[in-house]
């Protein structure tokens, strides 16, 4: 089923870029893609998974993981905290890597997608 999707990134509460994409949704995923990444987010396994060209970064409740492809080699990343909340159309996640200073949070609102 697809979805309007309000997309807000942000870095220690300061937004750092707003996106209106649209993304599906079917049994209890939801997948969507920005100009540099694609999406997979897995509302019942509380997981976000984003792939780019050169690597995909998985953040699952109790670990990270980031597969750099050209190496096809992937390492445990240390997480520091990770916040998952869905809540009928919204979905929350932050996370903080060992490796960020600051922790990131993205905001998706999710509506269904009308026809013009």
């Amino acid at each position: 089923m697809n979805k309007e999707l309000i997309i807000n990134t942000y870095e220690d509460n300061i937004l750092l870029f707003k996106e209106n994409l649209i993304g599906t949704l079917e049994n209890n995923i939801l997948r969507y893609e920005n100009e540099n990444d694609s999406f997979l987010i897995d509302l019942q396994k509380q997981t976000l998974i984003k792939e780019n060209l050169e690597s995909i970064l998985e953040i699952h409740p109790k670990k990270a993981l980031l597969t750099v492809k050209e190496l096809e080699k992937t390492w445990d990343i240390p997480l520091n905290s990770h916040t998952f909340i869905h809540d009928s159309n919204k979905i929350i996640i932050s996370y903080l890597l060992e490796s960020q200073e600051k922790p990131l949070k993205i905001e998706i609102e999710m509506s269904e997608e009308h026809e013009s």
